[in-house]
């Protein structure tokens, strides 16, 4: 039996490198399939598009549900002081009806981002008060003009949408996900189905385990 060196003992019980030992149970991707993020499938136009039809949504949901409420934008008070050439802007906003304050604000973000979409860069001020006006009952509208108004709004969105195409369906998927984060078993269970659809591995897996 060959007698050993000490050093050549040393290097047969030195402890290995602990940056070559894989721990146990390491896979090669800490991701899991059918979990990963998917790579957008849509345009970058598309994906603006989208984003501005979610505003134009919402504001145009807060003008309507205002004036369904019954309040009247042109009023006596809220158009006295929108039309008095002497108040200065500062001081319209502390003197205007809270309502109107927030049908004003909703009407000009609506506004602002139909325009952006178009335009793509800073808007003048004159440019967004002149778009209002297509959109915002103003002093001197009728009933009839405040209904087209409103339908004017309803197709500017429609537009917008259609622009977007199915990149708004993720977006308002998205943002419910957001505000609702935590998912139900059987809610994970029908994301993994769906991903599943275009993922052949991930849909042998749920198969073998009996989830589909």
């Amino acid at each position: 039996m060959p007698i050993l060196t000490l050093e050549e003992l040393e290097n047969s019980t030195a402890t290995p490198d602990q940056s070559t030992v894989a721990p146990m149970g390491a896979t090669a991707s800490a991701v899991i399939a059918g979990t990963e993020k998917e790579k957008s499938i849509f345009t970058s136009e598309q994906e603006k598009s989208a984003k501005y039809a979610f505003r134009m949504m919402n504001q145009m949901q807060v003008i309507d549900d205002l004036m369904d409420s019954g309040f009247d934008p042109l009023n006596p008070r809220d158009q006295f002081v929108e039309l008095a050439p002497f108040i200065p802007d500062l001081a319209e906003n502390a003197l205007v009806s809270s309502k109107y304050g927030i049908l004003r604000d909703a009407a000009r973000d609506f506004t602002m981002a139909q325009l952006r979409d178009e335009s793509g860069a800073a808007i003048p001020e004159a440019e967004v008060e002149m778009a209002m006006e297509l959109y915002v009952p103003r002093f001197g509208d009728d009933l009839a003009r405040q209904q087209a108004k409103r339908e004017r709004r309803q197709n500017a969105f429609n537009a917008m949408k259609a622009s977007a195409g199915k990149a708004f369906d993720r977006t308002l998927r998205e943002t419910k996900k957001s505000a609702s984060p935590e998912l139900t078993s059987d809610e994970a269970l029908d994301v993994l189905k769906e991903r599943a659809k275009r993922n052949p591995e991930l849909r042998a897996k749920l198969k073998a385990a009996g989830l589909l």
